[in-house]
């Protein structure tokens, strides 16, 4: 009688383990968010680590971030433009430019990052980088200020 009392309990026990196991899976799996969802939370980490570009920049130092366009599925939603607006480049040369997008890849990454977290397979920032008017800069007409960033 023993025996069968403890071979009953083990069964009920491998079996009450078994269906936990199978409810925590349902847990673990990965959210699905629409492309709105996904801007906003990538778009937080840009505001959350701004620190660190003015930092890098200066106070002057601002930014503008934009999405995909309101509606779009998730998969066509792969894109983000950042445009890092600063005070001056000096000089204004090619060298400086990629200095910058340089210095930057840090805080980048942080955003590709997120962007990768909340499920873009395959995220890509523009980085165009302008005055603090959003407008090139003087001089830099023929020189490369735009960078397709991708992780």
């Amino acid at each position: 009688m023993k025996k069968k009392s403890i071979i009953y309990l083990l069964l009920f026990s491998f079996i009450w383990i078994l269906s936990s196991c199978s409810n925590n899976s349902k847990n673990i799996s990965p959210k699905t968010y629409d492309s709105y969802e996904q801007f906003k939370i990538s778009s937080q980490t840009a505001k959350d680590n701004f620190g660190d570009l003015k930092k890098i920049f200066g106070e002057k130092t601002s930014y503008e971030m934009t999405g995909a366009p309101l509606g779009a599925k998730p998969k066509q939603a792969t894109e983000y433009n950042f445009m890092l607006k600063l005070e001056q480049v000096s000089p204004i040369n090619q060298q400086s430019f990629d200095e910058i997008k340089s210095d930057i890849t840090p805080y980048t990454d942080k955003i590709l990052n997120e962007m990768k977290k909340v499920g873009i397979k395959y995220p890509t920032l523009k980085l165009t980088i302008r005055d603090k008017d959003a407008v090139p800069f003087k001089g830099s007409e023929n020189l490369i200020t735009t960078y397709s960033l991708k992780k």
